[in-house]
């Protein structure tokens, strides 16, 4: 799919979502939230993919709103919404969601990276909330941000509007892998291998009860992890995994 602002590639079990306005720094205008998330919802319906990437052309990841779009003509009404739909479609997804960081992940753009499973930061990316800056609330991280690295790390970022390197987003929980810039596709693609591996049935079921973590009860998700643990116990996956585990201990004798 390509529509302008947002492209959409398959290959295979992975999928592969691309910010594309490089000229802008890959910001957010109201054509960027609604190809984001018409490429959302077609990449969900996708059975045959397990891993979604979420990346930026050019300089940067995506360096947030637009901020001519937000001069010349404000927020248009329908903006917001669209954009934490396609966001929470990222989060909800039955696949695994991986945010590619490079340059620039400001605002809206690392409002969407925590919206992801994982994030994989090159060594030369800046990453940070200045909405505070412009007087604006950032979105929904001020939802997610706490969950994600914490209530006081998530106040200081969001309170401050600071802009910090990979090694700091690391330390904070907030980048969970760092790829060197000079070697940045060979590392990503290792580092992919990790989450295309893992069992679908399995990555499906723990992603659907992490998102409970904060909210549910205990007794209602534990209810809810039988049921998830006897759907993986009768994966193909678990199968597979029993017959290795057979074969290897047979050929040790």
């Amino acid at each position: 799919m390509n529509q302008g602002a947002v492209l959409l590639e398959r290959d295979g079990p992975l999928a592969r979502i691309t910010l594309d306005r490089p000229e802008k720094l890959n910001a957010m205008n109201l054509a960027w939230v609604q190809e984001l998330d018409a490429a959302v919802s077609r990449v969900a319906a996708e059975p045959n993919v397990r891993v979604v990437v979420v990346r930026g052309v050019g300089r940067a990841f995506c360096a947030g709103l637009d901020l001519d779009m937000l001069a010349h003509e404000g927020m248009p009404p329908d903006f917001y919404p669209i954009q934490e739909r396609a966001f929470r479609g990222l989060e909800a997804m039955n696949k695994i969601t991986v945010a590619v960081l490079h340059g620039y992940c400001l605002g809206g753009g690392l409002q969407l990276a925590i919206a992801c499973d994982i994030r994989i930061s090159s060594t030369e990316c800046r990453i940070g909330l200045p909405a505070i800056n412009e007087g604006l609330v950032p979105g929904m991280a001020p939802f997610r941000l706490p969950r994600l690295i914490g209530l006081g790390p998530a106040r200081r970022l969001i309170l401050s509007g600071e802009v910090i390197g990979p090694e700091e987003a690391l330390r904070l929980g907030l980048v969970d892998h760092i790829v060197p810039a000079d070697n940045f596709e060979a590392g990503l693609t290792e580092v992919l291998q990790q989450y295309l591996a893992a069992p679908a049935t399995a990555a499906v079921a723990s992603k659907r009860l992490m998102r409970q973590a904060f909210d549910a009860p205990f007794e209602t998700v534990y209810q809810e992890s039988e049921r998830l643990l006897a759907d993986c116990l009768a994966s193909p996956e678990v199968d597979a995994a029993r017959k290795t585990w057979i074969q290897r201990q047979a050929r040790r004798g």
